[in-house]
């Protein structure tokens, strides 16, 4: 098993949903890493504040706090040194990617989510 902080144990899904989350999480221990898992933008934000993952997989449609406000609270509280956020959405248009980076996410990663592309977006910001 990774030990804590190294790049494989970095890693946070923020999901609601826990058929998504059980995928997700599925996913990624299947290629050696191990996720945290935070139910709602609530949570997500106060585990990001307390373990500080490297890469974050944030859904953007959540109760409580939604992924667009969970991102500006985490740039917020982590004052330039927020880990790189990825969001997670089944309606990946044109326009959301765009809203999506101007609320601070490196990328997109669409639903239903291929597991090659999941692992690259990791490789990509991990190692």
């Amino acid at each position: 098993m990774p030990l804590e902080g190294s790049p494989r144990s970095g890693i946070l899904i923020v999901e609601d949903n826990d058929v998504n989350a059980l995928i997700l999480r599925s996913m990624l221990r299947k290629h050696g890493y191990e996720p945290r898992l935070a139910r709602d933008g609530e949570e997500g934000v106060a585990m990001i504040t307390c373990h500080k993952p490297r890469l974050v997989f944030m859904d953007l449609h959540m109760p409580r706090l939604d992924g667009f406000a969970a991102a500006s609270e985490i740039r917020a509280r982590m004052n330039g040194s927020s880990p790189v956020m990825v969001a997670v959405t089944a309606t990946a248009t044109g326009d959301v990617e765009a809203a999506c980076r101007d609320a601070g996410f490196a990328c997109v990663l669409p639903k239903p989510i291929l597991v090659g592309e999941l692992i690259g977006m990791v490789r990509r910001f991990l190692d």
